[in-house]
C-alpha cells in the first residue's frame, strides 16, 4: 500500500467503513489499495471524537471510522455514525465490518465455521438486522419483534445480488486478498503470546459444542468434554465461506448457549450471527453489516480467532466494493439526507442527526411503565358485553361529551372496575376523536405504584403518539442535558400539563388508585388536573378495599393500623421496616439470582426507608438501620436493587453516593447523626444530587440541612443535578431551607447545575418571592448561564410576566445576547407571549432592539413569522422591525412565513413592504420556498405581488423546477400561466422537464411538454430528459418523451446516450423500447464506450444477448470490471453536482 497526498476535498469520500475494535481497524486498513492523508478542507465537528483513516479501495475513496476505545454497543455505534456524518456530510453509504458470534446449526444446513463471513440480508420481515433486546414478551409465552430496522441502501443490495450470482460459478477473492494482506504486512502473519496472528487458527481449534455443554474454566477448551462436541464433516479447504441472513444485534454480550438459542427462537431460523453495534446504525445510517465469525456465541468464547475473523470480514468487504459502481454511490442519497433532519447549525448537527432516535432516548430517559399489560389482562377476563351498561349511562355520556371534567368509579375490590376501565379504553379508541392515555396502579408491580411512575407513563404515551405536544418533552429532554439528568416529579407534572395544554382533546383513564403508595400526592394531582381550564377529561377508578392476594397483605395491615385508634403509623412502621431490612439482609445469593428468585426484594429495597423515617423514635430501629447501611454487603445489595435518588432505574449498579448521602436523601436524621458521629464525611461527593446537603435540600429535610451545616457541610459545594444546595431548594420550593442556606452564606451568584444559577432556578416555577429574595441578597440580574442565557430570557420563555417586570426594574439588560433564542425578544416572540413582547418594547430608552440579530431565526420578526404569531408580527412591525432584515435559517421573515404556510402573515409582511423577490436563505426566495412546500395560495399571493417567476437561486434553481420536483402539479400550472420559462436552465437537473422525468411525475412531464418544453434540451446531470428517465427506469415517461420527439440517439451526460444509460442500469424493457425507436446499438462514447460494454460491465447478461441479436459489434466487448475507470471517475467527479434526491430530504 502506498501513501498519497491528501485529496482536495472531503466530499470525494462517499463510503464509510466503521470498525469497532482496534483489530478490526487494522484489518480494514490492511485492505486499502492506497492510504491518504486527511483531505484538504476537512473540519472535524466539535462533538466528533472518532478516529479516521483515509484511503482508496479500487475506485472508491473510503474513510475508516472507529468507535471510542473500549466502548461497544448500539448506542456507541449510533454516536460514532452521528459524529461521522456531522464531520463528513458527503458520505453516501456505510459498511459496518468486524467480528461476530456465529449461530452454527449443521443439521439445519447452517454449517458456519470460525473465520467464515456473515452478511446481513433483508428477508421481508427484517432489514437484515434485528435488535434482540427489542423482543417483546406476549401472553402465552409468545414473543414478538418490536420495531423494524431499515435495510441497507439499494446500491449495496444490488452489489450483494451480483456477488452472490458470481460466487455460484466462480471462487471468492477473499483468500487472494488475505494472501496479499499478509505479503504486504508480514507482522500480521506472525504468531506470538500477544497475538495469534491474522491467519487461520487451525481446524483443531474450531470446536462446536452441544448447547448443554458449559465451558470448563481455562484459556481454551482442552478441559471440555469431547463427547459433547458436535461432529461436522471436514471441509476441503480452510478458505472462509460466505453466509447471508439475519444478524441479531443488541447491547448485551451473548455468551451462553441457552440465551443464544432463546433469542434465535424469537428472531427466526434465518438468524445466523450475533453482534453489538448494527442496531444502533441501521435506522440512522444506511449500511451493510459484514461479520467475520470468531466464536459461537456460547460460554466457550475466546480471543484466538478474532484477528483472523476481522481479516476475512475486511477481505470480503474489499471484494464486495468491486461490485458497487462508483457512479451509483454518487447518485445514492447522502446518509445525512436519509435522516431527513432539520440541521439548525453546526453545533446542533449531532443532535439533529439522531432526531429519529428521540423516542427511544425519551423512553430510556423516562423508563415509563407499560399500562398495556394490565389492560390486556383485564380484556382477557372480560366477557362479551361486559360494561355496556356503563357506556349507555347518561353520566358516562356526559363525561364523554365533555360536559363533565371527570368520572369517578368506586366499589369493593373484585367487583370489576379494572375490566370496566379496559372497556372504556376500547370504547374511546373506537371513537378516534381524541388522544387516549391510561395508567393502572398495581400492587404486584413496584414500578406502577407512584405518581412519578404514572406521570412518566402518561407523558411517554402522549409523546409516542407523535402528538403536537412532543416538542415540549423534547425541549425538557434537552434541558436536562439530553437525558443525563432526571426530572423531579413536580417538574415532570408541569411538563405533562404543558403537553396536554397544546392537545385539542385528551382522555385520561386511571385505574386502582388505592394501589398507589403515594395516594395523597395522587389526589392532589387529580385535583390540579380537573381544576385547570382545558378540554381534557379524566376517568378515575378507585378501589375501596385491597385485593385478596397474599402479597397485598402489607397494604391491608397498614390500612387497618391507621384506622384503629389503638395504633399509629410510627408504631406500625417499626416491624414493617425491620421486616424489609431482615429480608434484604438474609438473602444470600448474587444480584441476578435475587432479581430472578426474590421478586419482593426490589419492593423491600424501595420502601424500607419510607417506614424507617417513621420508626426513628425507636433506638433499636435506628441501630438496625445504621448497621444495615454500614455493612458493605447489605449496602451494596440494596444499592444494586434500588437507589432512592434514581427510582426510575431498574438496575442502578453500585451505589453512586455515600451512606450518609442516602440517609439524608431519605430524611433519616437519627441514622444520619450516628453516621456523622462515626466519622462520615459531610462533604463527600457522589449521587445524583452531588452531596448530602444538596440531596437533603432537594427533598425538603430542613433539620437534616441544619445538622449538616452545623457539622461543617460546605454550603457552596458544587456538583450534582442542581449544581448546589441553594439551587436545589429553590427549584423544589423549600422556602425555609432557602433562607437557612442564605443565612449560612450560600453564594447567590454561584454558577453551575441544571439551571445555571440560583436566580434561574427560582424562575423555574414562577417563584416571584424567591426572585425578590435573591435580588435583595445581591443576585446578578444579568448573570449568564443555563439554557436560556440569563434570567430575563428564562422568565420570558416561561411567560412569567410579573417576574419579567421585576427583573427589568432591577436593571436586567433587555438586549443581552445568548441562550438558545439569541435574545429575550426572540424568546418571547417564539413562545407567543405577546404581553411580554409589548413590555420589552415599551421600556423607553432601555427598550429592546426590535432588529437585534442572533439565534436560530435571525431576529424576532422571523421568529414570530415562523411560529405563526400574527399579533406579535404586527406589534414588531409597528415598533419598527425591518421587514426585509436578512439572517437566520430562512433568510428573512417572508421566507419563514411562506415555508410554514402562514398566509395571513405573508399578506401582512407584503403589505408592510417585504421585498417579494429578496434573495437568501435555504430556498433562494419566498416563491421557491412556497413552491417547495406546496402552499398554492401563498404562491398565488406572491405572484400577484410581483414575485419574479423566473428568479434564479436557491438549491433548486427556480420555482418551476422546485414545484416539478415535488410533484405539485397545480403550482406548476400556475407558474406557467404566470410566464415561467419552461426551458429555463439551472439547478441540479438542468430544467423542469428533466427534473420531473427524474422524479417520475408523469402528469407534470405531459403538462410541460404540452406547454412547449424542449424535449431535447441539453444540460443537467444526465444530459437530457430521455437519459434521466432511462436512468431511473420510468418506462412510461420514456415512451412519452419519445412520442413527443425526443432524439433517441442524443449525445450528452456521463453515459453519452439513453441506450447506454438504460443498459448500465439493467432496465431491459426500456432498452427494447429505445432499440425499437431506432437507438444506435453501436453508438460510441460515455463512461463504458458503448451500450454493450455498459450492460456487460454491470452483469446484465440478458441485455447483452439482446444486443447481440440486434447487431451489436461484439468484438468491442472486452472483459470489464463494474467500476468506472479511474481516469474517467476523476474527470466526472467535479462535474457531478449533488443529486436532486439527495437534497430533497435535507429539510
Amino acid at each position: 500500500m502506498t501513501s498519497h497526498n491528501a485529496l482536495d476535498s472531503p466530499d470525494h469520500y462517499g463510503v464509510a467503513w466503521i470498525a469497532a475494535l482496534p483489530i478490526e481497524r487494522a484489518a480494514a486498513k490492511a485492505m486499502l489499495d492506497e492510504e491518504h492523508a486527511p483531505p484538504t478542507g476537512f473540519v472535524r465537528h466539535e462533538t466528533d471524537a472518532n478516529v479516521y483513516t483515509w484511503g482508496r479501495v479500487g475506485e472508491h475513496n473510503i474513510v475508516i471510522a472507529s468507535l471510542a476505545a473500549g466502548v461497544y454497543g448500539t448506542t456507541s455505534a449510533a454516536t460514532t455514525a452521528s459524529s461521522l456524518l456531522a464531520s463528513l456530510p458527503s458520505i453516501r453509504v456505510g459498511l459496518l465490518v468486524g467480528i461476530g458470534g456465529g449461530i452454527a446449526r449443521p443439521d439445519e444446513d447452517y454449517d458456519i465455521r470460525l473465520g467464515d463471513v456473515v452478511v446481513s440480508q433483508p428477508d421481508g420481515t427484517t432489514g437484515g438486522v434485528c435488535q434482540y433486546d427489542l423482543i417483546k414478551a406476549k401472553s402465552g409465552d409468545r414473543r414478538e419483534r418490536k420495531g423494524f430496522l431499515r435495510p441497507p441502501p439499494t446500491v449495496l443490495l444490488n452489489a450483494l445480488a451480483s456477488i452472490q450470482a458470481d460466487h455460484e460459478s466462480t471462487d471468492s477473492k477473499v483468500p487472494n486478498f488475505l494472501q496479499q494482506m499478509l505479503k504486504k504486512n508480514p507482522k500480521m502473519n506472525r504468531r506470538s503470546k500477544q497475538s495469534p496472528g491474522y491467519i487461520h487458527q487451525g481446524t483443531d481449534n474450531d470446536r462446536l459444542f452441544q448447547p448443554s455443554c458449559d465451558h470448563v474454566p481455562g484459556s481454551d477448551c482442552r478441559g471440555c468434554d469431547t463427547a459433547d462436541e458436535v461432529k461436522r464433516d471436514a471441509r476441503d479447504t480452510t478458505d472462509p465461506e460466505i453466509h447471508y441472513g439475519t444478524i441479531a444485534s443488541g447491547n448485551s454480550l451473548v455468551k451462553d448457549a441457552a440465551t443464544r438459542d432463546r433469542i434465535v427462537a424469537d428472531i427466526g431460523e434465518d438468524c445466523i450471527c450475533f453482534e453489538m453495534e448494527a442496531a444502533g446504525l441501521m435506522n440512522h445510517f444506511p449500511c451493510l453489516v459484514i461479520r467475520g465469525i470468531c466464536d459461537y456465541a456460547d460460554s466457550h468464547k475466546n480471543d484466538r480467532w478474532q484477528r483472523y475473523a476481522s481479516a476475512t470480514a475486511a477481505a470480503y468487504t474489499k471484494e464486495l466494493l468491486a461490485y458497487v459502481p462508483v457512479q451509483e454511490v454518487q447518485e445514492t442519497k447522502r446518509a445525512l439526507d436519509v435522516l431527513n433532519q432539520k440541521l439548525d447549525s453546526v453545533q446542533q448537527t449531532t443532535d439533529s442527526i439522531q432526531a429519529d432516535l428521540r423516542t427511544e432516548k425519551i423512553e430510556r430517559w423516562l423508563r415509563p411503565p407499560d399500562p398495556s399489560t394490565n389492560a390486556n389482562h383485564a380484556r382477557e377476563l372480560r366477557h362479551e358485553g361486559t360494561g355496556a351498561w356503563l357506556l349507555k349511562n347518561p353520566v358516562f355520556q356526559e363525561w364523554h361529551s365533555g360536559a363533565r371534567r371527570y368520572l369517578w368509579l368506586h366499589g369493593l375490590a373484585g367487583c370489576g372496575k379494572t375490566v370496566l376501565s379496559a372497556t372504556v379504553l376500547d370504547h374511546l379508541v373506537k371513537g378516534n376523536d381524541r388522544r387516549i392515555l391510561s395508567f393502572f396502579f398495581d400492587f404486584s408491580d413496584t414500578a406502577k405504584q407512584t405518581v412519578d411512575a404514572m406521570l412518566r407513563s402518561l407523558a411517554f404515551q402522549l409523546y409516542r403518539g407523535r402528538a403536537r405536544s412532543a416538542g415540549v418533552l423534547d425541549a425538557s429532554f434537552q434541558a436536562h442535558q439530553d437525558g443525563r439528568n432526571q426530572l423531579a416529579t413536580k417538574t415532570l407534572s408541569d411538563v405533562l400539563f404543558k403537553m396536554l395544554a397544546v392537545q385539542k382533546k385528551v382522555s385520561i383513564v386511571l385505574d386502582a388508585l388505592d394501589e398507589s403508595r403515594t395516594r395523597a400526592d395522587l389526589l392532589l394531582w387529580i385535583k390540579d388536573v380537573v381544576s385547570r381550564p382545558r378540554a381534557w377529561a379524566t376517568l378515575v377508578t378507585v378501589v375501596h378495599a385491597a385485593g385478596k392476594e397474599l402479597h397485598l397483605a402489607h397494604f391491608s395491615v397498614k390500612e387497618y393500623l391507621l384506622r384503629d385508634e389503638r395504633f399509629n403509623i410510627a408504631i406500625a412502621s417499626i416491624p414493617i421496616a425491620r421486616t424489609c431490612l431482615t429480608y434484604l439482609t438474609d438473602i444470600n445469593c448474587n444480584h441476578e439470582e435475587i432479581k430472578r428468585d426474590f421478586p419482593m426484594a426490589r419492593f423491600a429495597a424501595e420502601v424500607w426507608t419510607y417506614y424507617a423515617t417513621f420508626a426513628q423514635a425507636s433506638e433499636n430501629m435506628v441501630q438496625t438501620t445504621v448497621k444495615f447501611l454500614e455493612e458493605e454487603v447489605t449496602f451494596q445489595r440494596w444499592a444494586r436493587l434500588y437507589q432512592s435518588d434514581s427510582p426510575w432505574d431498574d438496575d442502578p449498579g453500585p451505589p453512586r453516593g455515600s451512606r450518609l448521602y442516602y440517609a439524608c436523601f431519605a430524611g433519616l436524621i437519627a441514622p444520619a447523626k450516628v453516621l456523622i458521629s462515626k466519622g462520615a464525611d459531610v462533604n463527600a461527593q457522589g449521587g445524583i444530587y452531588g452531596n448530602a446537603l444538596q440531596a437533603a435540600s432537594s427533598k425538603g429535610h430542613q433539620e437534616i440541612v441544619r445538622l449538616l451545616l452545623d457539622k461543617g457541610a460546605d454550603v457552596n459545594a458544587q456538583g450534582g443535578f442542581y449544581g448546589n444546595a441553594l439551587q436545589a431548594a429553590l427549584s423544589e420550593e423549600h422556602q425555609e431551607i432557602v433562607k437557612l442556606l442564605l443565612d449560612k452564606g450560600a453564594d447567590v451568584n454561584a454558577q453551575g447545575g441544571f439551571y445555571g444559577n440560583a436566580l434561574q432556578a427560582a424562575l423555574s416555577e414562577e417563584h416571584q418571592e424567591f426572585v425578590k429574595l435573591l435580588l435583595d441578597k445581591g443576585a446578578d440580574v444579568n448573570a449568564q448561564g443555563g439554557d436560556y442565557g440569563n434570567a430575563l430570557q428564562a422568565a420570558s420563555w416561561r411567560g412569567h410576566q410579573e417576574i419579567v417586570k421585576l427583573l427589568l426594574d432591577k436593571g436586567a439588560d433587555v438586549n443581552a445576547q445568548g441562550g438558545k433564542y439569541g435574545n429575550v425578544l426572540q424568546t418571547a416572540s417564539w413562545e407567543g407571549h405577546q404581553e411580554i413582547v409589548k413590555l420589552l418594547l415599551d421600556k423607553g430608552a432601555d427598550e429592546a432592539d426590535v432588529n437585534a440579530q442572533g439565534g436560530k431565526y435571525g431576529n424576532a420578526l422571523q421568529t414570530a413569522s415562523w411560529e405563526g404569531h400574527q399579533e406579535i408580527v404586527k406589534l414588531l412591525l409597528d415598533k419598527g422591525a425591518d421587514v426585509n432584515a436578512q439572517g437566520g435559517k430562512y433568510g428573512n421573515a417572508l421566507q419563514a412565513a411562506s415555508w410554514r404556510g402562514h398566509q395571513e402573515i405573508v399578506k401582512l409582511l407584503l403589505d408592510k413592504g417585504a421585498d417579494v423577490n429578496a434573495q437568501g436563505g435555504l430556498y433562494g426566495n419566498a416563491l421557491q420556498t412556497a413552491s417547495w412546500k406546496g402552499h398554492q395560495e401563498i404562491v398565488k399571493l406572491l405572484l400577484d405581488k410581483g414575485a419574479d417567476v423566473n428568479a434564479q437561486g436557491g438549491k433548486y434553481g427556480n420555482a418551476l423546477q422546485t414545484a416539478s420536483s415535488k410533484g405539485h402539479q397545480e403550482i406548476v400550472k400556475l407558474l406557467l400561466d404566470k410566464g415561467a420559462d419552461i426551458n429555463a436552465q439551472g439547478g441540479p437537473y438542468g430544467n423542469a422537464l428533466q427534473t420531473a422525468s427524474w422524479r417520475g411525475h408523469q402528469e407534470i412531464v405531459k403538462l410541460l411538454l404540452d406547454k412547449g418544453a424542449d424535449v431535447n434540451a441539453q444540460g443537467g446531470l444526465y444530459g437530457n430528459a430521455l437519459q434521466t428517465a432511462s436512468w431511473k427506469g420510468h418506462q412510461e415517461i420514456v415512451k412519452l418523451l419519445l412520442d413527443k420527439g425526443a432524439d433517441v440517439n442524443a449525445q450528452g451526460g456521463p453515459y453519452r446516450n439513453a441506450l447506454q444509460t438504460a443498459s448500465w442500469k439493467g432496465h431491459q424493457e426500456i432498452v427494447i423500447l429505445l432499440l425499437d425507436k431506432g437507438a444506435d446499438v453501436n453508438a460510441q462514447g460515455g463512461v463504458y464506450g458503448n451500450a454493450l460494454q455498459a450492460a456487460s460491465s454491470n452483469g446484465h447478461h440478458e441485455i447483452v444477448k439482446l444486443f447481440e441479436s440486434r447487431g451489436a459489434i461484439t468484438s468491442s466487448l472486452k472483459r470489464s470490471s463494474s467500476r468506472i475507470p479511474g481516469n474517467l471517475a476523476k474527470r466526472l467527479r467535479p462535474m457531478v453536482p449533488e443529486s436532486f434526491d439527495q437534497m430533497a430530504n435535507r429539510d
